[in-house]
């Protein structure tokens, strides 16, 4: 058998016996600069923060809830002397009052003081309940609150549980409230000065409805 004739040997590649150069070192881009995050003054964020708290608290109070002390008996046994209740100055924006309603208003009258017949509002703010409504007649006897509407017709005495221990309220009436206006008293009816008084409570004039006693801690609880 034929040898093979072997192959002639190729010839080095170019280069192949030169020495390998390493490869250029790439030069990193200078890193960013932090950012730089302004320190607020703390004094500036108590401003702000103590602006928008105050700035809630009026709008709260001018719009929606605001608190009451009680100066006087005149609701007792319902509020005592010294609670402090809160006032829904929202809800009569929805619906009129209702009889029964505790509510906080500015008599008609002029300064501090409530007058009967006067076109204005009297600065004084008093808290009673909503005994007649528009249009009702209203006569008491015996202590017996008799609403009517007509008058003469269709009359029913009240039930008014939250009366009981207070003083009973001396004859009245009758007495036709007005279309638009209100007849309030207070609880303690022989202590009370009010619609009997001054005459009918316009619309206008109240301020809203108390809800929520919520001090003293041991009295607290809904109206």
């Amino acid at each position: 058998m034929a040898d093979v004739e072997p192959r002639p040997s190729e010839p080095p590649a170019p280069g192949a016996g030169d020495p390998v150069a390493p490869p250029a070192e790439e030069t990193p881009p200078p890193p960013s600069p932090p950012s730089r995050r302004v320190a607020a003054n703390p004094f500036v964020e108590l401003i702000v923060i103590l602006a928008v708290a105050f700035g809630l608290a009026y709008v709260v109070q001018a719009w929606v809830v605001k608190p009451y002390r009680i100066p006087t008996g005149s609701m007792e046994p319902t509020l005592d002397v010294g609670d402090r209740v809160l006032v829904n100055r929202l809800v009569y924006r929805f619906h009129g009052p209702h009889r029964g309603d505790i509510i906080v208003f500015h008599p008609p009258g002029h300064g501090d003081t409530a007058e009967r017949g006067a076109r204005s509002e009297a600065s004084v703010t008093y808290i009673k309940r909503v005994v007649g409504l528009p249009g009702e007649t209203i006569q008491i006897t015996g202590g017996i609150v008799t609403v009517c509407k007509p008058a003469g017709q269709n009359c029913h005495a009240l039930k008014e549980p939250y009366t009981e221990g207070a003083k009973t309220a001396p004859r009245y009436g009758p007495f036709t409230v007005p279309n638009g206006d209100y007849f309030v008293m207070g609880d303690n009816r022989g202590d009370s000065l009010d619609s009997r008084y001054w005459g009918p409570l316009p619309r206008r004039n109240i301020i809203g409805e108390a809800f929520l006693i919520y001090w003293p801690p041991d009295r607290i609880g809904l109206l």
